[in-house]
């Protein structure tokens, strides 16, 4: 029998990687927790548990519960992100005409307020609600997030549309919109009318854009 070359070894993780792994682990853990079990019973102690991690190691990186939390919306936006620069890529969205490009970017915008996800970003407003320095921290953090959104909406919408005047307040109405529709279909579970709803939000986003610059 031949003899198997050896196999190359990796070479060892850095600290920082090792330390943007743990905090990986542990922002998953929290995403996790707040989805099965909800914000009061996502405790610190719940989480180091979920993420088989010392309590030391969870507070060298997130000292408070509501700096987790916080951080745990900046880790939200990535999975977003990467969602949807994956649903993008099957798209091939450059390929379609202006009216075709708009309806697939808008069905990419709404998948984030359809899945478990927006649930979590639900678990976290209302937290905020009757926590002020949290509030304060998670406006913030949404603030950064909305940049975000924007950036990723021009590259989805394409130049021939984000060189609309209008284009950045139609987004944050289309976000706005899809918030409202996404939190009364937690209630109400009516596929058949979301889709009807969605379909005419992308009759009026192209009025909402108003005329070229």
């Amino acid at each position: 029998m031949g003899q198997h070359s050896p196999r190359p070894q990796r070479p060892p993780r850095t600290q920082k990687e090792r330390r943007d792994e743990t905090r990986r682990v542990l922002l998953d853990a929290t995403v996790e927790s707040l989805l099965e079990v909800g914000f009061a019973k996502t405790t610190t102690s719940e989480v180091q548990r979920r993420a088989g991690l010392s309590r030391g190691a969870l507070l060298h990186h997130f000292p408070s519960k509501s700096k987790l939390l916080t951080a745990t919306v900046s880790h939200l936006a990535h999975m977003r992100g990467r969602e949807l620069k994956n649903m993008e890529a099957v798209l091939a969205l450059d390929g379609n005409s202006r009216d075709e490009r708009i309806s697939h970017a808008i069905d990419l915008l709404w998948s984030c307020f359809s899945g478990p996800l927006f649930q979590v970003a639900i678990e976290l407003r209302n937290a905020a609600r009757n926590d002020d320095a949290f509030r304060k921290l998670l406006i913030c953090e949404e603030q950064i997030l909305r940049r975000g959104i924007l950036e990723q909406a021009r590259r989805l919408f394409g130049e021939s549309v984000a060189d609309h005047h209008g284009f950045e307040e139609a987004i944050d109405m289309t976000l706005q919109f899809m918030i409202g529709v996404a939190l009364s279909e937690i209630l109400h579970r009516e596929p058949a009318q979301v889709e009807r709803l969605i379909g005419q939000w992308k009759l009026l986003f192209v009025t909402l854009m108003g005329r070229r610059r």
